[in-house]
């Protein structure tokens, strides 16, 4: 059985991840941007392998503009489950990468 890594301390994560060029999100109709924004997110994410529970927090904390007020439209009431990367890359493509937009590109 592989030995268990020990957790990574949030502020190491969040120590790691502001020493990096980090891709502001601001929203917006580009479905591309959108897409080029979580593939450079998750590329960061695998540098410092940053743990999931820290992704949602790291990465929101770059939305701007728009896709910050958007945010606020989604974040988790109290008492539901804390949203995951996964589900917020699901909203994201829900919001700004429209289904028939993902179908021309396929």
């Amino acid at each position: 059985m592989p030995a268990r890594r020990k957790p990574i301390p949030v502020i190491d994560v969040i120590c790691q991840f502001n020493k990096l060029k980090r891709p502001k999100f601001q929203g917006g109709a580009d479905p591309l941007k959108s897409e080029e924004w979580k593939r450079k997110l998750e590329n960061l994410f695998e540098i410092i392998e940053c743990p999931d529970i820290y992704k949602v927090a790291l990465a929101t904390s770059q939305f701007e503009r728009e896709a910050e007020y958007w945010r606020g439209t989604i974040k988790p009431r109290e008492g539901e489950n804390p949203m995951t990367w996964t589900r917020l890359k699901e909203l994201m493509d829900q919001q700004y990468y429209p289904r028939d937009v993902q179908r021309m590109k396929e």
